[in-house]
C-alpha cells in the first residue's frame, strides 16, 4: 500500500500541474484506463478464441454426461422391473 501511495504521489508530480496535481486519485485511474484502451484491442480476439473453445467443450461434455445418464437410467429401470415379481 505504501508503494502504491509512493508512485502514486511520484506520478502527480509532474510539470503540467508544478508539484500539486488537484486530483491525485484520477492519475491512477486515467493510466489504468489508458493501459485498459491499449491492451483491449490485442487480448479481446484472444480471449474470444479461449472462451469460444471452452464453450464448445462445456457443451459437448453436457451433451456426453446427458445420453451416458440416460444410459443409466435405461439400466436401472430394467433392473428395477427384473426384481420386481409380478
Amino acid at each position: 500500500m505504501k508503494w502504491e501511495y509512493q508512485l502514486s504521489k511520484a506520478v502527480t508530480r509532474n510539470p503540467l500541474f508544478g508539484n500539486y496535481c488537484p486530483f491525485p486519485g484520477m492519475t491512477k485511474l486515467l493510466l489504468v484506463s489508458a493501459t485498459g484502451f491499449i491492451l483491449l484491442p490485442i487480448l479481446l480476439p484472444a480471449v474470444k478464441k479461449v472462451g469460444k473453445s471452452i464453450a464448445k467443450q462445456t457443451i459437448k461434455g453436457g451433451i456426453l454426461v446427458y445420453e451416458s445418464s440416460k444410459e443409466l437410467v435405461t439400466e436401472a429401470k430394467a433392473e428395477v422391473a427384473a426384481k420386481i415379481p409380478n
